[in-house]
């Protein structure tokens, strides 16, 4: 069912619950009054019957008359009962077979009293005279107050029925209204394919739901368009990269089978293609690596790693290599307890990550050298690794952790373009966050921040 008749159906079911309460109430509101209304008649009806047959002594002709028209007038069709109060015990009984037994008592009393008896509704007063002690009952049926409320619950039922019609109707109007922009935005989503991705939604005007969504779909857009970009640079440079060694064997294996050769000469392009057969094979492994990465980390058991011994290991393992003597080491404040430097991880793909980050820095740098700096704060331990080198473009910063992306200005360097990309996941993966700084020509500092 569509979302539009839904929200119709659910419009037009609650309308109808407000409406048959309010009627309802109405109804009951009106029979109350029908009732207390008849009952102050019946009470009227009482006291004329009382005057009628106790004050005619005491009132002069024309006044009595006048209560004698008026009696005739009101309640007609009324019965009564008039009971002496002089023998009571008589008088209790009569009373018994008509009124519950608290009504008697109260009516004895001298109040009035209200009740139904076999359909009817009835009065009772207790009328003290000088002819003695009277009770005096009236009976009557509000057959006009019954008519009315008959005619005022067919009317009430078919203002309901006209009502529900045109709630329908009006819900119908207003889903039609209110999901309108969603079918525009919808007929625009599903035309935008892999062809079309830079075509953008047109977002409303104004600060409600709908701008919301076609911004955030706008921004999905954008994010799919990045992607797209980004897997278009993937499979262009891992063809690059994976057709480089590929041709330099080939093409190597076509010139030293194209004659007869020397031993020597056997010898040299063997290694020549010895060393292009390593360089794709560690290729591959990379390409492996990446794409295992997330599986692999979500089988790992994490361990206590100590960050500061670890940034001791490889430093020792740079000062071993072609890079010896580079690195300028800065340690800043840090606290007596172990513990605060120690993070839950695994130290192997830390340290793989911290060389991947200081490799680079060395590669891109030249000979100048390259510092790190360790050190802790309140809850926050940071390593900072900043060179001098060659740097990275502004526009080009958002994209270096994209498997085999190479800035522009690195394409004079050996690399895959993958080990930024295995040192962000590894980051992460420790609840570390890794942040990049950099200017062309002016160099890169990368700051990696370990909550503790």
């Amino acid at each position: 069912m569509q979302l539009r008749r839904k929200t119709t159906l659910l419009f037009t079911t609650l309308s109808s619950v407000v409406l048959l309460f309010s009627f309802t109430f109405i109804y009951l509101l009106s029979e109350d009054y029908t009732s207390r209304d008849f009952f102050a008649r019946l009470q009227e009806k009482a006291d004329f019957i009382a005057q009628k047959y106790f004050e005619k002594d005491e009132l002069s002709k024309q006044l009595y008359d006048e209560i004698m028209e008026k009696n005739s007038l009101s309640l007609p069709e009324a019965h009564e009962i008039i009971l002496n109060v002089k023998d009571l015990k008589s008088v209790t009984d009569s009373l018994h077979k008509v009124l519950p037994a608290n009504l008697v008592e109260k009516l004895l009393t001298g109040h009035k009293v209200e009740f139904r008896y076999q359909g009817n509704q009835a009065c009772g007063i207790y009328y003290p005279d000088n002819q003695g002690t009277f009770v005096i009952l009236i009976f009557a049926e509000d057959k006009i107050g019954i008519q009315k409320q008959q005619h005022l619950l067919k009317l009430l039922f078919l203002i309901f029925l006209g009502s529900l019609v045109f709630i329908y109707f009006l819900g119908i109007f207003y889903a039609q209204k209110i999901f309108s922009p969603i079918g525009h935005i919808l007929k625009n989503v599903k035309a935008i394919n892999v062809h079309n991705l830079s075509q953008r939604l047109k977002t409303p005007e104004g600060k409600d739901e709908l701008s919301d969504l076609s911004w955030t779909l706008n921004q999905m857009l954008d994010r799919l368009d990045h992607a797209f970009d980004l897997q278009k640079t993937f499979i262009s440079n891992a063809s690059h990269e994976l057709k480089n060694p590929l041709t330099a064997i080939i093409g190597e294996t076509e010139i030293i089978l194209s004659k007869e050769r020397s031993v020597d000469e056997y010898i040299q392009s063997l290694g020549k293609i010895t060393s292009e057969a390593e360089r794709l094979e560690v290729l591959t492994k990379n390409l492996l690596s990446l794409a295992q990465a997330d599986f692999d980390f979500a089988r790992l058991e994490p361990t206590p790693v100590r960050l500061d011994e670890l940034l001791w290991e490889t430093i020792d393992y740079f000062e071993k290599s072609r890079f010896g003597g580079r690195l300028k080491v800065h340690v800043g404040t840090l606290p007596v307890d172990p513990a605060k430097l120690t993070i839950p991880g695994n130290g192997n793909l830390l340290k793989s990550a911290l060389i991947n980050l200081i490799d680079n820095a060395c590669k891109f740098s030249g000979l100048n050298p390259v510092d790190l700096t360790l050190s802790a704060e309140e809850g926050l331990v940071s390593l900072v690794i900043s060179d001098k080198g060659i740097g990275i473009p502004t526009k080009e910063l958002e994209d270096i952790f994209q498997p085999f992306f190479r800035a522009t200005n690195a394409v004079g360097f050996k690399g895959s373009g993958i080990g930024l990309s295995l040192t962000k996941k590894i980051i992460d993966w420790h609840g570390g966050t890794l942040k990049v700084i950099s200017s062309e020509g002016k160099g890169t500092r990368f700051e990696i921040f370990f909550e503790m």
